[in-house]
């Protein structure tokens, strides 16, 4: 496809390097010239998709940040806990392809507004429930269903929000920048969640669920920026005749197997380090609240380096990032496993951090850059519901683990890691397998 109005320099906002952008040539069979978007709109553009990513990392981390301490408090077992994500991902390995899909059809801007103001709504409604059952409003039971059945709305719905997000970028850049330019992407939802530690922190102290009213108000405004100011000027090409990707998809199979085997790595610390603190130092849940907004933040401050430096900076291959990725995150959870301190078990979180920044920049490169670009929005998809395995298969093999010793899952993620990182090397070193 043709493009024009190529922008050569970079453009910060928020501290996240937003990748040169490229607009196709209006045409035959789509908008009028006078639609066409300027070089300035497509920077506020990008500018505002990255404030939208900044918002999802928020909530995520807040919400692993302030969950563990509140359900110990009200009476929830861990493995409630467990539940609660593990049903949101089941919805979100499903529904995610399906948005992807919808976004190459209906545009990529309707369904980034789908996510993000379903994820606002689900934010609200879970920081509501969770503080009747701190009240007492409602017994243990009632609180547990109605926060697996709020969460599992953010699966359904907000699942579309990535896949169109990462979509819309691949359709503005070229093949040789599509791996720092996702990165642009993933160092927005690293910011967030390194930011959102810090502002759980700050705001508890005003009330236990305060963070997730904070980030709720962040969404909307983020909805609002993004259903006024965010460009999309063509119609979607026609797919009438295009198959349907699937996960067995030959030129997808072996990058997809990579990604679920990463989200497990990467999703099982962030669900067990709350609970691994307070069991470990013998912490309350206060103290371990905000022990665990400063452990998540150096986490979140690792992926960040790796997502504006090692990716963005030197331009790393897609390939190496990726058999680099499980190499580092065994190395972390092998410290945090050893570690009787605070000061350890930050610092393997923060290694295991630098692992997981390079995970989905270049898992997502190496999807995108197999498909057509009608079919960016369904790769994304398919990209998403992958990773997003870990969300089901870690909580319940973490926790059973954890039941065995706090330090027996990681043990066994630092066995996986090796598994994954042989696999990276034998099957996704060379050009033609990924």
């Amino acid at each position: 496809m043709e493009r024009e109005d190529k922008i050569p320099e970079n453009v910060v906002s928020a501290n996240v390097v937003v990748p040169p952008v490229t607009e196709p040539r209006i045409d035959a069979g789509r908008l009028p010239l006078q639609s066409a978007t300027t070089a300035q709109q497509r920077r506020v553009a990008f500018g505002i998709l990255m404030l939208c990513i900044i918002c999802l990392g928020l909530g995520q981390t807040i919400l692993f940040a302030i969950l563990p301490p509140i359900a110990r408090t009200i009476g929830l077992a861990d493995i409630h806990v467990g539940i609660i994500f593990t049903v949101s991902a089941i919805m979100w390995v499903f529904m995610s392809p399906f948005w992807g899909r919808q976004s190459d059809v209906y545009g990529r801007k309707p369904i980034i507004l789908l996510g993000v103001g379903v994820f606002a709504i689900s934010l609200a409604a879970l920081a509501i429930v969770l503080q009747a059952g701190l009240n007492g409003a409602m017994s243990v039971s009632a609180t547990i269903i109605l926060l697996v059945g709020f969460r599992s709305l953010h699966g359904l719905f907000s699942s579309g929000g990535p896949a169109a997000a990462q979509a819309y970028v691949a359709d503005r850049t070229e093949p040789e920048d599509r791996t720092s330019s996702l990165a642009g992407l993933a160092a927005a939802f690293g910011l967030g969640a390194t930011i959102g530690p810090g502002i759980g922190s700050a705001t508890v102290q005003f009330g236990p669920v305060v963070p997730l009213f904070v980030v709720t108000g962040i969404a909307v405004l983020s909805f609002v920026a993004i259903l006024l100011f965010l460009p999309e000027r063509s119609r979607p090409p026609n797919r009438v005749d295009r198959p349907r990707l699937k996960f067995s998809d030959k030129r997808l199979r072996r990058i997809l197997a990579y990604g679920a085997g990463g989200g497990i790595l990467m999703v099982m610390p962030i669900q067990l380090v709350g609970f691994y603190l307070i069991d470990v130092l013998q912490l309350d849940e206060l103290t371990a609240s905000q022990f665990l907004g400063v452990a998540l933040m150096v986490s979140s401050m690792a992926s960040l380096f790796s997502q504006l430096v090692l990716v963005q900076r030197f331009r790393l291959s897609h390939r190496l990032l990726m058999q680099l990725t499980p190499i580092l995150i065994l190395a972390g959870h092998l410290i945090i496993a050893l570690g009787h301190d605070f000061g350890t078990i930050v610092f393997g979180l923060m290694i295991s951090g630098l692992g997981t920044g390079m995970f989905m920049p270049s898992y997502n490169a190496a999807v995108s850059l197999k498909v057509e670009p009608e079919e960016q929005g369904a790769a994304a998809g398919l990209a998403n519901s992958a990773s997003a395995v870990g969300f089901i298969i870690a909580p319940m093999v973490a926790f059973s683990l954890y039941s065995v010793s706090p330090q027996t899952p990681f043990f066994c993620s630092s066995l996986f890691a090796l598994s994954l990182a042989t696999y990276a090397w034998l099957y996704l070193g060379k050009p033609e397998a990924n």
